[in-house]
């Protein structure tokens, strides 16, 4: 039985797909098994992940949902964890390049630290024509490498979502992957963020601060393609939603969750902008009439924004909501 299971859900993607894969088989780390779950790919990835297999059987394996269906990243890195037997979870997005150490150097951690429930590090965020660093801790702050205890990181990925941890920088043991039932899989695009969340709340994390990985960032990308399409939005009302429930139940701070209301009612109106002027408005009480809490502690930003455009709108009552708490 290998000691790693590495995950890849599988969506279109045959233009990556060849160095993500070269990346990990010349890991320095060798105890390790690849899943490659396929997730109703067009473009022939399923002959690609096939191929795989039959050049490294045994070591790497291939699945697909029945039917070539579509079921979204989180149900399929949960029904590929359910076909791995490693000890350890380590994920990998088929456009992601790992260093050839970044195995070794976290499983390293791992040994020490046998009551972390996972370890993450910095991505390299890589353009075509220009990288850098990914910024992390409390509004990108920067942390020190460590573990940290619940709830911390709850504040911390929340103060800025742009510095949680990505997939492919990610180890998770199996049994505390289990613990939290894996991913929630009514959440897309956000899904990491919610399994991290989730983490952090109950178990210790270990924070490496050295890059080992390249986080791929391009056009036709899947978070890309659905923040052009506007799918985004909605995803990140289920999302948002989801959140402000999960820190009902915690010991987060006042404050945060007052933030994720108020982003969570950017959202709403987000969604309902896309409409003219006077129905955009009749939108946004339709939906905030689905969700009567935030209906009612955000009735004054409503008015506000039936006297102004959304933006404005936006920028006003983020402004006050500073000085209200900078003086309280």
């Amino acid at each position: 039985m290998p000691k790693v299971s590495i995950i890849t859900p599988l969506y279109n993607g045959t233009k990556t797909l060849d160095e993500t894969a070269e990346s990990i088989l010349n890991q320095d780390y060798s105890d390790w098994e690849w899943i490659l779950f396929d997730d109703g790919s067009s473009d022939g990835s399923q002959q690609l992940g096939i191929s795989y297999t039959e050049k490294y059987p045994g070591k790497i394996f291939y699945y697909e949902h029945e039917e070539n269906k579509n079921y979204g990243t989180a149900y399929t890195r949960n029904r590929a964890a359910e076909k791995s037997s490693g000890e350890i979870i380590s994920f990998i997005d088929q456009d992601d390049i790992w260093y050839i150490n970044r195995l070794s150097k976290q499983m390293e951690v791992f040994d020490k630290h046998d009551k972390c429930a996972m370890i993450w590090g910095p991505a390299l965020y890589w353009y075509k024509e220009r990288e850098f660093k990914q910024p992390v801790g409390f509004r990108g702050s920067g942390l020190k490498s460590g573990m940290y205890d619940p709830p911390e990181f709850v504040e911390i990925f929340l103060s800025d979502l742009r510095g949680t941890p990505l997939p492919s920088a990610s180890l998770v043991r199996r049994k505390y992957f289990n613990e939290v039932k894996g991913y929630e899989e009514s959440i897309r695009g956000s899904e990491d963020i919610v399994l991290w969340l989730k983490l952090a709340d109950k178990f210790s994390i270990y924070y490496q601060d050295e890059i080992l990985i390249k986080y791929r960032k391009h056009q036709d990308s899947t978070l890309r393609i659905a923040k052009q399409s506007g799918k985004m939005d909605e995803w990140d009302i289920i999302f948002y939603n989801w959140v402000i429930e999960f820190l009902k139940n915690t010991s987060a701070k006042n404050k945060i969750i007052e933030d994720t209301e108020f982003t969570f009612y950017n959202c709403l109106k987000r969604v309902s902008g896309r409409k003219n002027y006077f129905d955009s408005r009749k939108e946004l009480m339709k939906r905030l009439n689905a969700y009567p809490d935030i209906k009612r502690k955000f009735m004054k930003d409503y008015f506000l924004d039936l006297i102004l455009p959304f933006d404005i709108a936006r920028k006003v009552s983020a402004k006050i909501r500073f000085e209200w708490f900078k003086n309280n």
